[in-house]
């Protein structure tokens, strides 16, 4: 979607980046299958700047910056377990292996909350609307944006 006008210069577009991969184990208490053990995915994450067109530079953002935003969040996830914050005290990991463990300030850690997680970190480094859509696995995913994310904190 954009907008343009010759007249006014006024140029309202979106760019993205596809396919960042990172690699964590959750857990989801909530679904009454396998998925309650601590198991792990390979997940996808797309990303989606909506803004205006720099007249100075001719571009919304660099994609190389984009991307090197993104994987700067998404190495905080990349091979860690990830767990909210209230089951924390509760988790305990060890064997002669490393324990990362990334904190989500949620109730689960469902793929909905880690989506708004990254979300949330992403828009403290990105200015504009940003709309992610996160793979869980191949044909799973959760799409959420930052209208989302401030429409829920009205």
């Amino acid at each position: 979607m954009y907008r343009f006008s010759m007249g006014g210069m006024i140029k309202k577009m979106k760019i993205g980046i596809k396919g960042i991969h990172f690699d964590a184990a959750h857990y989801t208490l909530g679904s009454e299958s396998k998925c309650e053990s601590l198991h792990g995915h390979t997940f996808e994450l797309d990303v989606e700047l909506e803004g205006d067109v720099d007249e100075s530079t001719g571009m919304i953002m660099d994609f190389a910056e984009l991307k090197k935003l993104v994987k700067e969040v998404i190495s905080e996830y990349d091979h860690k377990v990830i767990v909210p914050k209230e089951h924390l005290n509760q988790t305990v990991l060890s064997g002669k292996f490393k324990t990362e463990i990334k904190v989500l300030d949620s109730p689960h850690a469902t793929t909905e909350y880690i989506a708004l997680s990254i979300l949330s970190e992403l828009r403290k480094k990105v200015r504009g609307r940003i709309s992610i859509r996160l793979y869980e696995g191949r044909n799973n995913y959760v799409e959420v944006s930052t209208d989302d994310l401030e429409q829920s904190l009205s």
